[in-house]
C-alpha cells in the first residue's frame, strides 16, 4: 500500500456548518505538525487541552480543543491528533491546508480505517461494521452493523475459522505421523462438528437477501388492481399527500418510491400502477410491467383490494395473475374501504381491513408489516449484509460439502486437509486474514474522507 508512512490529515466531521468541527491527523508527523502552529500546553496523551491555532503570519486562526493519542494505542495504531474547533467550512478548510503546509497531506477516502485494518486494530468485516454504522438510517441497520463490529455475527465468524485451525492442526499431525497409522480426529466427531457448520453457513446464505434488505431499506410493492385505495394508502402510511389520488382508474401510470421508517426499520414502500388483464393503452401496459417488476423485487407485498366489491377469497385467487407470477414474495392482505362493509370481516393471519381514507385500521396493519418482517427474520443479529461476505461463504460452503463426502467416502486425510484449507481460507477473505489489495482498495473507497 503506497503513501502508508505518511502523516495524513482530513475533515472527520460532516462537510457542513456545526458548532464543532473535528480534524483528524494520523502518521508519524502528526503531533510535531500541529505543534508547529500550536499555542497552548503541550499535549498530554488521551488529555484534551485548551489552545489556540495561529496563521503562519501569527495572526489568530481558532481556539480549539487538541486531543493527542500516541501510537499503538489509537484508532489507526498511529500517533492521532484530533483538533476540535469551530464548525465554520472557513476554519476547518484552514486547518487541514495548514496541516498540509507543514508535511501532511489529504487522506483518501477510508484511509483512517485502512490503517486501522493493516495495524491490526480492525479486522476486515469490522472495518465494513464502520462504514455500515456511519451509514446506518434505523434501529435495524444500527443493530446489524454493530453484530458484525462487535456482537453474534462477528463472534460467529470466528468460530468458524478457530474450528477449521484446529480442526486442520490435528490433520496435520496425522499427515506428519502417517507411517505410524495414527488417528488425531475422530472421524465421528469432525463429521458431526462439519455438518453444524453447514447448518449454520446455510442458514447465513439464506439471510443475504434479508441481510441486504435490512442494510439497504426494505423494498415492499403496495400492488392491487385500480382504484383499490393503493396510493391512498401511500399517502396515509406517509401522513402527507405523496401520490396523487383520483377516482379514476389507472391514475398511477409510474411506481412511485418513499421512505418509511417503522418498528425500527427502513422501509422503501413503493406505490405501482393499478393492475389489470387489459390495460387501456401503451402507456398502462408499460407502468403495470413496471409494477411486476417491483413485484419481483420486493421484500414483501402489501395487495390491496377493494374489500367493498372484492372478497378476500377472490383477491387471493386473482392476484398470481394480475402479479404475473406463482412465485410470489410473501403477502399481507389489505382490504381497504373497509369503511363501507356493513359487517366486519372474521381476523385473519396476514389479512388487515382498513379504510386508508379515513386511517381505521392503520395501526393494525403497521403493526402487522413490523411482525411480518420479524417472522422473516429481519430483526436477527446474524445477517450476512455484504456481497463480499455471502461469495466467501459460498466458497466455504462448498468447500465444507466436499471435506463431507470425503469423510463418508473414505477420503484421504491430505485430500479432507485440503478442502478444509480452502474452507478455511473463505473465511479468512471475511477478516481480511487472506485479502488481496484491489479488494482492500475497493472496500475502503467507499468509506467517507475522514473515517
Amino acid at each position: 500500500m503506497n503513501g502508508m508512512g505518511d502523516t495524513i490529515v482530513a475533515v472527520a466531521t460532516a462537510w457542513a456548518p456545526a458548532a464543532i468541527g473535528i480534524v483528524r491527523l494520523s502518521g508519524p508527523q502528526a503531533l510535531e505538525i500541529v505543534l508547529a502552529f500550536w499555542e497552548g500546553k503541550k499535549p498530554r496523551p488521551r488529555q484534551a487541552h485548551y489552545g489556540v491555532l495561529r496563521e503562519a503570519d501569527g495572526s489568530l486562526l481558532d481556539q480549539v480543543l487538541l486531543t493527542y493519542f500516541p501510537a499503538p494505542h489509537s484508532y489507526t495504531g498511529e500517533d492521532v491528533v484530533e483538533i476540535a474547533c469551530h464548525g465554520s467550512l472557513y476554519i476547518l478548510r484552514r486547518v487541514v491546508e495548514r496541516c498540509i503546509e507543514g508535511g501532511a497531506r489529504l487522506a483518501r477516502p477510508g484511509e483512517f480505517s485502512l490503517r486501522a485494518f493493516l495495524n491490526r486494530k480492525l479486522s476486515l468485516d469490522q472495518a465494513e461494521a464502520v462504514a455500515d454504522l456511519i451509514q446506518a438510517q434505523s434501529a435495524a441497520a444500527h443493530r446489524l452493523a454493530m453484530s458484525q463490529l462487535t456482537g453474534a455475527y462477528y463472534e460467529k465468524v470466528r468460530r468458524f475459522r478457530a474450528q477449521l485451525i484446529e480442526l486442520l492442526a490435528l490433520l496435520e499431525l496425522e499427515l506428519d505421523f502417517s507411517e505410524e497409522d495414527v488417528e488425531f480426529a475422530s472421524r465421528a466427531q469432525l463429521e458431526t462438528l462439519l455438518v453444524a457448520m453447514q447448518t449454520e453457513i446455510q442458514a447465513l446464505l439464506r439471510s443475504y437477501r434479508v441481510g441486504q434488505a435490512v442494510r439497504q431499506g426494505i423494498p415492499i410493492a403496495i400492488v392491487g388492481r385500480p382504484n383499490a385505495g393503493k396510493s391512498t394508502l401511500l399517502n396515509a402510511l406517509l401522513a402527507e399527500d405523496r401520490a396523487i389520488v383520483s377516482d379514476l382508474p389507472g391514475t398511477t401510470r409510474d411506481t412511485v418510491e418513499e421512505r418509511l421508517f417503522l418498528g425500527g426499520y427502513e422501509l422503501r414502500l413503493i406505490d405501482t400502477a393499478g393492475l389489470r388483464e387489459n390495460p387501456a393503452d401503451a402507456i398502462e401496459a408499460e407502468g403495470i410491467r413496471r409494477a411486476r417488476e417491483k413485484v419481483r423485487q420486493a421484500f414483501l407485498i402489501l395487495y390491496v383490494f377493494d374489500a367493498a366489491q372484492e372478497t378476500l377469497t377472490e383477491a387471493r385467487t386473482y392476484a398470481p395473475a394480475l402479479l404475473g407470477t406463482e412465485s410470489l414474495p410473501p403477502i399481507i392482505w389489505v382490504g381497504n374501504k373497509a369503511d363501507l362493509l356493513s359487517v366486519s370481516p372474521a381476523p385473519e393471519a396476514d389479512v388487515v381491513f382498513i379504510s386508508a381514507r379515513n386511517g381505521t385500521g392503520l395501526q393494525v396493519l403497521e403493526a402487522a408489516i413490523v411482525q411480518k418482517l420479524e417472522a422473516l427474520g429481519a430483526g436477527s443479529e446474524t445477517l450476512i449484509a455484504h456481497a463480499r461476505h455471502y461469495e466467501s461463504f459460498s466458497r466455504a460452503q462448498v468447500a465444507v460439502e466436499s471435506a463431507l463426502a470425503l469423510l463418508r467416502n473414505g477420503g484421504g486425510t491430505e485430500l479432507l486437509a485440503e478442502e478444509l484449507r480452502a474452507a478455511q481460507a473463505a473465511i479468512g477473505e471475511i477478516t481480511g486474514e487472506i485479502t488481496p489489495d484491489e479488494v482492500l482498495g475497493h472496500i475502503f473507497s467507499h468509506f467517507c474522507i475522514g473515517k
